[in-house]
């Protein structure tokens, strides 16, 4: 029998972005001990982590700020989730690699030289790229890891360098190492950080606020989605499981096909006085791209026994948090 991994002390790179301070809240409710390591010190999605949590103001692209925030943390995990997102990848390559395959780099070497035991990335569901037409609509064929890539974006090539890094990093025995491939993520705060590319977010976000949501086309098209707290579950499940991982990649979603039209019903289900106005066709983001999947998440399900919370729950949870926020 392998040996038990024991994990106590958690640093989180890119930790008060959306998705990151669901990864905070995460390891907090478990009771580890966390370091939250960001460019910025901006609690205002998540304002009740101000000064109830280490921080530590660390540029990924500058190693050595890296080096001395580990070596006076002493982690024994990292959740990788700083990265530039796509649109600023594309529109500046060059960035876009510094930050999304050159700055993991990074913190692959400072985890190595720290004696990390293992290091877990919040990859996407762009490293897939544009997949054969039997993975879209109408069919939706659910993507498993073992499917082959094919990168389009500057994004999708960065998430899949990124990932070859940590799966040789891991060959070398340095530290475990899993890469999380996230469905269409959902949460609040998505809008405002993320912009047009939030469509799922937007949805409920324009529903809370009581204003119509209207898109001129994407209704048939189907997507995997999962809410904003349920990934930052995932990464810490993953991070803090008490067992040698089996495999370098996750997918992680709810694994069924959704069309957007049916989403937009379980928003107006869920919130009433939901308005929307979602043409047909394909296609809602305009990325000329079929980025549309529906994910086989056998491997987290059987591996970690993950299972996220249904849409409607998911959206339930969404409002309730956003309601409490004001």
């Amino acid at each position: 029998m392998a040996d038990a991994v024991n994990i106590g002390r958690v640093a989180v790179t890119g930790a008060m972005g959306v998705n990151g301070v669901w990864v905070l809240r995460a390891f907090i409710s478990r009771g580890v001990e966390v370091l939250a390591l960001d460019i910025n010190e901006d609690y205002s999605l998540a304002p009740e982590l101000c000064g109830n949590i280490a921080f530590d103001r660390v540029d990924v692209t500058r190693p050595h700020e890296l080096e001395k925030a580990f070596s006076a943390f002493a982690p024994e995990a990292v959740v990788h989730m700083a990265a530039l997102l796509p649109a600023e990848s594309q529109s500046d390559p060059f960035r876009g690699y510094q930050l999304n395959v050159m700055a993991t780099a990074n913190v692959f070497e400072a985890a190595k030289n720290h004696g990390v035991k293992r290091v877990v990335m919040a990859s996407s569901k762009a490293a897939y790229g544009n997949m054969p037409d039997e993975f879209g609509y109408p069919a939706y064929r659910p993507v498993k890891e073992v499917d082959r890539c094919n990168p389009v974006a500057v994004y999708d090539y960065s998430k899949i360098a990124a990932e070859g890094l940590g799966i040789n990093f891991a060959r070398n025995d340095s530290f475990e190492f899993a890469a999380l491939r996230f469905a269409t993520i959902y949460g609040p705060g998505k809008v405002g950080r993320h912009g047009p590319m939030s469509i799922a977010s937007a949805l409920i976000e324009s529903a809370i606020a009581g204003e119509t949501y209207e898109l001129e086309r994407g209704g048939d098209e189907c997507d995997d989605y999962i809410y904003a707290e349920d990934a930052g579950a995932a990464l810490a499940v993953v991070a803090l499981h008490d067992q040698p991982l089996e495999h370098n990649l996750y997918n992680v979603g709810l694994g069924e096909a959704v069309s957007l039209a049916e989403y937009a019903k379980t928003v107006e289900s869920v919130i009433p006085q939901a308005k929307t106005n979602i043409g047909t066709g394909l296609d809602p983001m305009g990325a000329g791209v079929s980025y549309y999947y529906v994910f086989d998440c056998a491997r987290m399900r059987e591996e970690f026994n993950f299972t996220p919370r249904s849409l409607e729950a998911g959206m339930a949870a969404f409002v309730d948090f956003s309601m409490q926020a004001g």
